[in-house]
């Protein structure tokens, strides 16, 4: 990134009053060699700039570990990389590079000398940021390894070989159907390399801050037994039994408070041959030998479907739902996908979409899909588009008509066709419904050429239902009036549609989704919502809780 030549002076000149002086690039960072003074003593440090716009923080390596901090220090990778600020922490000045540069010292300085001072403070960090420490805090770094969908309380999984063109990866999960899912979704290939056996051990305890992360099975043993005496127990345990010496390695993963992680060693295969009787001979080996028995750390990378949708959330997901969504047009599609990144289809749940039509070009300007699925039938499109992003999701498309009778069997369903016609036939036997069987009913729309969006959540008889939105009279006016002019109307050949942009069915998925947010979190009020395009000349509608119709021939009939 090139800087202009009065702020590269600025910088220059402040960085020499610091006494730093310029060493050799590394790759096109600016790089500069100096002296931080902390208080336990100096360090020596390399300040490496290679974007002057401070989008991202310069890097700060340590050139020696300070005599001052154990050998594994919160913050400090193995390399010597000194993590000073947190992203997105502090905005640094791009015209000030000299006071820019200046901050990101001091901070590292004083990040030092906490970290000398207060052992109290390593270890909680430590635990706070457990993860990365595991990772990179001591070379070599962990090996990366993949964690899907866990059987509950089960405690072993399998642990498969991946090739996904470039590199060979792990992973772990309970379920072959699941990997199969998620290679076909990838492009990945299953290989030949897996353990028969990954060991799922838990501790209620956080992890205690070691003076060097094991190296070896003997440190790894010690540090477990320090830490969770309950935890080392099962672990020995594990190798009382016969199963971990039917493959070439023993891997575990630990569950605790501040995550998952986990390591491996290497099995000899003559010993694992004669003790395959008596394993316990394999573990008094180990204890014996555990210093030459090398252990490769494990981190972990969580891709089950739980963490994917969860981890974003403050309330539950829609995992076990069952939910139909009526309509996979330009509307629908977007809530679709918004569905299942809630979580539905995963667990027990399935997510059903129905549409009886083909995605044509007519429709690409506005819709999720694009020309790979073209004169597809929009479920079965939308369906597979959905599965290639979420593999476990459980979806069923059927490209049909909506059947009121047949589709409000669910947890929970959405209209999303924008056709009026379809609100009143799916509202009408929703009213009829007895109230253990009638699932939350949501309506979602684009109102003229996208100066507004509405939707409605129809659940209890207290409120209105969608029948409510519209006076008895012989105009069945509208009684939330939103549009001041009729919308613009264009004809293609016998057919009639109103033109909006894509913005205008996203908005109305967003709305729709939150609905079924609020619904999700036990109050889905305000029932009816309006959301109006900025500088659209439409009239206000106030978010409410609509009262039914006293004349309402759908549900005070």
């Amino acid at each position: 990134m090139s800087i202009p030549t009065s702020r590269l002076e600025l910088a220059l000149t402040r960085l020499a009053e610091l006494g730093f002086a310029m060493a050799p690039r590394v790759g096109n960072a600016r790089c500069f060699d100096g002296t931080l003074n902390c208080r336990a003593g100096p360090v020596r440090v390399q300040l490496q700039v290679s974007d002057w716009d401070f989008v991202d923080y310069p890097v700060l390596r340590l050139l020696e570990h300070p005599s001052f901090l154990p050998d594994v220090v919160p913050h400090l990778s193995g390399a010597g990389i000194l993590c000073y600020f947190q992203e997105g922490a502090v905005i640094l000045d791009r015209y000030r590079p000299d006071h820019a540069l200046s901050q990101c010292l001091d901070r590292a300085r004083n990040e030092l000398d906490r970290l000398a001072q207060s052992p109290t403070y390593r270890e909680g960090e430590f635990q706070a940021e457990f993860d990365a420490v595991w990772t990179v805090g001591q070379h070599p770094r962990a090996v990366p390894l993949l964690l899907g969908d866990l059987d509950s309380e089960h405690s072993h999984a399998t642990c498969f070989g991946l090739d996904d063109g470039n590199h060979r990866r792990l992973l772990v999960a309970s379920r072959s159907e699941d990997v199969r899912r998620l290679c076909a979704a990838t492009g990945w290939t299953l290989s030949d390399q897996h353990y028969a056996h990954c060991h799922l051990l838990r501790s209620a305890h956080a992890p205690s801050l070691p003076l060097h992360l094991p190296t070896n099975v003997s440190e790894m043993f010690g540090w477990l037994k320090s830490w969770d005496s309950k935890l080392y127990a099962a672990l020995q345990a594990r190798l009382a039994q016969p199963e971990y010496l039917t493959a070439g390695a023993a891997l575990f993963l630990l569950e605790t408070p501040v995550g998952t992680f986990g390591f491996q060693f290497k099995l000899d295969p003559i010993k694992c041959m004669a003790y395959r009787r008596k394993p316990t001979f394999y573990r008094q080996f180990l204890h014996r030998s555990g210093t030459t028995q090398p252990v490769t750390r494990l981190s972990v990378m969580h891709i089950g479907t739980d963490y994917i949708h969860s981890r974003n959330l403050r309330h539950a997901s829609l995992r076990d739902r069952r939910i139909t969504l009526i309509g996979c047009g330009a509307i629908g599609g977007y809530v679709a996908q918004g569905l299942v990144k809630l979580g539905a289809g995963t667990g027990t749940g399935r997510l059903t979409l129905i549409d009886s039509d083909l995605l044509t070009a007519d429709n690409l300007g506005r819709h999720l899909l694009g020309f790979e699925s073209l004169l597809r039938p929009k479920a079965d499109a939308l369906r597979a588009a959905l599965q290639r992003q979420f593999p476990a999701a459980q979806i069923a498309a059927e490209n049909r008509c909506a059947n009121a009778t047949k589709d409000l069997d669910a947890d929970i369903v959405i209209n999303a066709t924008g056709e009026e016609t379809v609100g009143l036939m799916l509202n009408d036997r929703h009213q009829h419904l007895t109230p253990e069987r009638r699932p939350p009913l949501v309506h979602v729309w684009v109102l003229g050429n996208g100066e507004a969006v509405q939707g409605l959540l129809v659940d209890r008889l207290k409120f209105a239902c969608f029948r409510c939105l519209r006076q008895t009279d012989d105009a069945r006016t509208n009684r939330f009036r939103v549009l001041r002019d009729l919308p613009e109307t264009r004809v293609r050949g016998c057919h009639a549609f109103r033109p909006y942009a894509v913005s205008a069915p996203m908005a109305a998925a967003a709305l729709c989704t939150d609905l079924v947010i609020g619904w999700l979190e036990g109050d889905p009020s305000p029932r009816f919502r309006t959301r109006l395009v900025e500088g659209a000349d439409v009239q206000q509608v106030k978010n409410q809780d609509v009262a039914p119709l006293d004349t309402c021939p759908a549900c005070r009939s």
